[in-house]
């Protein structure tokens, strides 16, 4: 029986000749125990249940195909060029702040307050700088800062003018000698309104503050009362009226209201009554 060759059988020959001949070579690996079970194949809670290591996948090994002395090397140098990264980008930061003062004070002090204020500066502190767009409006926001300053400023001064004169004394010497007698934060209500100390720690520490109905009506400082928005004239007038004489405004709120002007507690016996105010309050408080 006659037999026919083709150009396919030789090619096939040769490629099984080569398969059988060549020798493919292992890529070189490196094993090290996995951190995260210690070799266990088994971490965290799920361990109790059975569960493997996500990392190594239950077999308490890592396989790198580079050496951990290559793999440390390596990473020491993306640390190093992560940092020089770093460090141009905070330089480029502190030349743009340099140059626009102002601006970079404005975002700085609003980055909490105001969202878009936010963005920008993380835009900064990323790129190294605005575009123009974003810096001229936080130029506008900048100068707009400057003038409610200013205006601000005016208007504290005319208020500073304006504010009627007063004197609390008379009071300050009753708080005192309420402190002394162990109250921490004497009170007084006197007309319709309650006198208190200022926090001793505080930015307006010996002060005196006016509330009327749990309404902040303004503060006492250097004889002058410093009213707010809420605190018409005549709540104004009557806060200076009853301020120089603390001890009658105090009776006259008791007998007014049936309540000590002290404790706010009801008066109940005959002599608190007639008298207007509580005997042990009256005591504490010198009256």
């Amino acid at each position: 029986m006659n037999q026919t060759y083709s150009a396919f059988d030789d090619l096939e020959s040769d490629l099984d000749f080569q398969g059988s001949a060549a020798t493919v070579a292992a890529p070189v690996t490196f094993e090290q125990l996995c951190p995260k079970c210690a070799g266990s194949g088994l971490y965290g809670y799920h361990s109790r249940l059975g569960a493997n290591c996500l990392p190594c996948k239950g077999t308490g090994k890592l396989t790198f195909k580079t050496s951990p002395t290559a793999r440390a090397k390596a990473k020491a140098g993306t640390q190093r060029r992560e940092s020089a990264k770093a460090d141009a980008k905070a330089t480029q930061v502190l030349a743009w702040s340099e140059a626009y003062p102002a601006e970079s004070a404005w975002l700085k002090a609003n980055v909490e307050k105001f969202e878009y204020a936010a963005s920008v500066y993380a835009a900064l502190l990323k790129y190294g700088s605005l575009t123009e767009r974003q810096l001229e409006t936080v130029q506008r926001l900048t100068l707009k800062a400057a003038e409610r300053l200013v205006t601000r400023a005016a208007e504290q001064a005319t208020r500073a003018a304006d504010a009627p004169t007063l004197s609390v004394e008379a009071i300050e010497v009753a708080f005192g000698k309420a402190k002394a007698a162990g109250i921490k934060r004497p009170k007084l209500r006197l007309d319709t309104f309650v006198f208190s100390l200022a926090p001793d720690t505080g930015v307006n520490a010996g002060a005196i503050y006016v509330k009327e109905d749990e309404t902040y009506l303004g503060k006492v400082v250097g004889g002058r009362l410093f009213a707010t928005r809420d605190c018409p004239k005549d709540a104004s007038d009557r806060i200076v009226a009853v301020s120089s004489d603390p001890a009658s405004a105090a009776v006259a709120y008791g007998k007014r209201f049936g309540s000590c002007a002290i404790c706010a507690r009801e008066l109940t016996d005959a002599s608190s009554i007639e008298r207007g105010i509580g005997p042990i309050c009256a005591e504490k408080y010198g009256f």
